[in-house]
């Protein structure tokens, strides 16, 4: 896929759960739990980028599902992305890599977007930098949970932030 292409795919995935999220809370006699659901989930699971081992397809899954579209000469500009975002994660801050993707590569994601493009365990580790860095300047686990959620990390597992959770990242 394409760097533009992804970076459009991304964008249409945001959007669509945008507006199924405004239709939402707008209708909410006409919102289901499916509904709901959709949107939590879809903000919840990581959309993982995979090259399959025939270098032919391009494969995009989350957890639940697949989906396969012909592989873009452009797959190595794709991971060399990925890899400069999690080269600059493991050394700054979230709000950092997301500039310094727009302005040296001409990237522009969301922290969503990010964390999707990343994985799980580089989030994580840039997730337990960051609450130490907190942590060594006085702030408890519940300002940083409050903290987290005030600045639209996602969460990992959980719908919210809490204490419970930020300790469970420090672990």
């Amino acid at each position: 896929m394409a760097k533009k292409n992804t970076a459009d795919f991304f964008t249409a995935l945001e959007e669509g759960a945008d507006q199924l999220d405004k239709l939402n809370q707008t209708h909410p006699n006409l919102a289901s739990d499916d509904t709901r659901d959709a949107v939590e989930e879809f903000r919840r699971l990581p959309i993982i980028l995979q090259q399959t081992h025939s270098n032919e397809t391009h494969q995009i899954s989350t957890n639940k599902q697949d989906f396969t579209e012909e592989k873009d000469d452009d797959n190595k500009g794709d991971q060399k992305l990925i890899e400069t975002a999690q080269e600059l994660l493991a050394i700054h801050s979230f709000d950092d890599v997301l500039d310094i993707l727009q302005t040296e590569h001409g990237v522009t994601l969301n922290l969503a977007q990010l964390v999707n493009l990343v994985g799980n365990n580089i989030y994580l580790v840039a997730l337990r930098r960051e609450a130490k860095e907190f942590q060594s300047n006085a702030i408890s686990t519940p300002q940083i949970a409050q903290l987290w959620s005030d600045l639209e990390r996602p969460p990992i597992g959980d719908s919210s932030w809490t204490a419970t959770s930020v300790s469970m990242v420090l672990e």
